[in-house]
């Protein structure tokens, strides 16, 4: 048995000899009939607006993350925040494309230059 969920793959499993003409047409129209009927099934649940809002959401997820990644921590403790944040997403998202390495890039740099100006900055002394 061989399932296909677009038409070319059926073009590619019968071929496109003249001989299998009319059955690749007839195949097309039953999976074109099975794709309207899932199409409104999963419009009228509410599934097609479900998974709109899910990858708009990821979207803004991977905007917020690429944006928190380079912005500069001005402190130790927003450092910190950097990798907690980090730490939690890679918690939800083992499997993040590029993640974590912009982030601790950033955080990297952070320290740096957070610790040369804790070199810089004068101590009172006696």
């Amino acid at each position: 048995m061989v399932r296909a969920t677009d038409p070319r793959q059926i073009d590619r499993v019968l071929g496109t000899a003249p001989v299998t003409l009319a059955q690749r047409r007839r195949l097309k129209r039953a999976l074109g009939a099975a794709r309207a009927r899932w199409n409104a099934e999963a419009a009228a649940c509410g599934l097609t607006a479900a998974v709109r809002s899910e990858v708009a959401a990821d979207h803004r997820v991977d905007e917020l993350l690429r944006i928190a990644a380079v912005t500069p921590a001005h402190s130790l403790m927003g450092a910190i925040a950097k990798l907690v944040v980090i730490e939690q997403w890679g918690e939800r998202e083992p499997e993040g494309d590029d993640l974590p390495w912009p982030f601790l890039h950033g955080v990297l740099s952070d320290l740096v230059t957070l610790a040369a100006g804790e070199q810089e900055r004068p101590t009172l002394s006696g």
